[in-house]
């Protein structure tokens, strides 16, 4: 009988030192617009504040599934948190990053890469 062999693939190791920018995760709510008009209005709401680690990136691509790609500005690494979402939004440094996809690293539910891409202060960040 044929022995089984673990294949070992590289643990992608985060250490809690790396983690030292504090950002704020946001919920968002929209406002259907009335109906003489095509304006609608955000609000977000605060979830907990966390520690990050955060790189700045530059070339990445994500695919969103319609045949378009988006360019991720930054990637963020977080503990892992079951109610983060790609539907979660990131504010760091006065700035609103939109989540593009959430990967749980390893599938260990430690940590989580969070695709973001940048999208400005106040009523830039409309998307």
């Amino acid at each position: 009988m044929a022995k089984c062999k673990f294949l070992k693939r590289p643990h992608r190791k985060v250490c809690l030192g790396d983690l030292n920018d504090l950002i704020i995760l946001q919920t968002r709510d929209i406002t259907e617009p009335l109906f003489d008009t095509v304006d609608f209005d955000e609000n977000f709401g605060d979830l907990p504040e966390v520690y990050a680690k955060i790189k700045t990136t530059s070339g990445r691509t994500v695919f969103d599934g319609v045949d378009t790609d988006v360019n991720v500005s930054h990637e963020i690494t977080i503990r892992f948190d079951p109610v983060v979402t790609s539907e979660t939004w990131v504010e760091f440094e006065g700035r609103r990053l939109d989540i593009l996809r959430v990967e749980d690293l390893e599938e260990r539910h430690e940590w989580q890469l969070l695709l973001c891409l940048d999208r400005g202060v106040g009523e830039a960040s409309k998307a």
